[in-house]
């Protein structure tokens, strides 16, 4: 399988956590290049070979310092490291805190082995920076919104063609929002980029483009995917999003991607370069063992497909004929095949009357396993990371389901959110 010789490698860095590692052996034992390591690392881990390895060396550490009385050289010298002052250098940049203050501290840092999953290992996509680009854009309305790329393109073809027999350099962009919602009416943005920009101009405005101007297409860091022309776009591009993005280390940045269009001899196009913005997510934060307060909450839960859908919109539907504005707590947690939302009720406020499929639950007072998270689609990785650390490493014992909390501000906007899980001592 292609994410074999990745494995390998991740298989060896466990095998030799403690030792000196030498970056030329890792890549054999993955039957790779040196470069192909760093890229491939960098891809699916979200850090460097060397990052990598010293946080797994860290992690191992903070199992010790918590769970063992060795000294702090001891363990320093026991992860891997060569000497006392550069473990509390390593320690201090990672965690937050000395080693010696994260003893005392009621708090847990975590970093566990990467785990291959099919759709981060996928070598269809790759992780590449690219530089800011300057060029000319114009803004094209297609007759129709469907395929509104393909008669962008087609509208300018006798320039590209031009442009290809006369010998010039230039790449092809389409502008796309990231947003839910496109603008109206439906319109597609090129952005060329080209030292001739007079050209171009010219060009867009005979094609009949709209608002075109000389700029400058932003760089930065790009997951990148390359599908025929004339093929399922849309599936492409929730591949990469809902499948590759949702179980990465990255998180999308800025307010739009594009795709670049790949141009044959001719001129003709033969594909197009998918590139969604992307930035590094942070890494795991500390672990907090708290005690949250009861709370009640209105409970909608659906099964099935269409889960997530179907229970959100029976609850934000009460919540609009509840008249109580909106809530600021609400709770997530999903199942196998459950989704269940909730929003949170004044604790000694009286309850308007439920819809079917509804219910009244209580959360418990008690100590719960936190970690803050960017947004929703970090659950299920960051959930992973708890439960794993919980059962391998942590001095509590999981006695419930793993949850979200978030928080919503006076203007609906989201300010926090929390995945928490119910814990009791290991010895109590």
């Amino acid at each position: 399988m292609e994410e074999d010789y990745l494995r390998r490698a991740f298989d060896y860095i466990e095998e030799h956590l403690y030792e000196t590692i030498r970056l030329d052996e890792l890549a054999g034992s993955g039957h790779i290049s040196l470069m192909q390591l760093y890229r491939e690392v960098y891809r699916v881990s979200g850090h460097s070979v060397k990052d990598y390895i010293r946080k797994r060396r860290v992690s191992s550490a903070c199992t010790q310092i918590k769970n063992s009385g060795l000294s702090m050289t001891e363990i320093a010298l026991r992860s891997g490291f060569d000497s006392l002052p550069s473990f509390s250098k390593v320690f201090k940049k990672i965690v937050g805190l000395p080693p010696m203050e994260y003893r005392r501290h009621p708090v847990f840092f975590t970093f566990p082995p990467l785990t291959l999953t099919v759709p981060t290992a996928s070598s269809r996509v790759k992780v590449l920076a690219q530089r800011t680009l300057s060029g000319v854009s114009g803004i094209y309305f297609p007759a129709v919104s469907a395929d509104m790329e393909q008669q962008a393109i087609h509208a300018l073809l006798p320039a590209i063609l031009h442009a290809q027999s006369s010998g010039y350099r230039y790449r092809i962009f389409g502008i796309t929002s990231l947003q839910d919602t496109l603008p109206h009416p439906a319109s597609y943005t090129l952005f060329i980029h080209s030292e001739n920009h007079e050209y171009w101009r010219s060009s867009m405005a005979e094609a009949h483009f709209h608002s075109i101007v000389s700029g400058e297409l932003t760089g930065g860091e790009f997951a990148m995917l390359s599908v025929p022309w004339n093929s399922d776009t849309n599936g492409a591009w929730d591949e990469l999003c809902s499948g590759w993005l949702a179980a990465s280390m990255f998180s999308l940045s800025g307010t739009h991607c594009r795709e670049e269009f790949l141009l044959n001899a001719a001129g003709k196009v033969k594909g197009l370069r998918l590139c969604l913005p992307i930035v590094k997510k942070q890494s795991p934060a500390l672990i907090t063992i708290s005690t949250l307060a009861e709370q009640r909450y209105i409970i909608s839960c659906a099964a099935g497909a269409g889960a997530e859908e179907r229970a959100a919109e029976r609850l934000l539907k009460w919540i609009g004929k509840a008249g109580a504005g909106a809530p600021q707590l609400f709770y997530i947690q999903t199942g196998e095949d459950t989704y269940r939302c909730g929003a949170a009720l004044p604790p000694n406020g009286d309850c308007p009357a439920l819809d079917n499929g509804l219910s009244i639950e209580h959360l418990p007072e008690g100590l719960y396993a936190v970690m803050p998270a960017e947004s929703y689609g970090d659950f299920s990785r960051l959930a992973e990371t708890m439960l794993r650390w919980l059962r391998q490493e942590s001095p509590y014992t999981q006695t419930g389901l793993p949850f979200a909390l978030y928080t919503l501000n006076s203007s609906c906007e989201e300010t926090g959110m929390l995945i928490c899980i119910p814990v009791a001592e290991a010895n109590g």
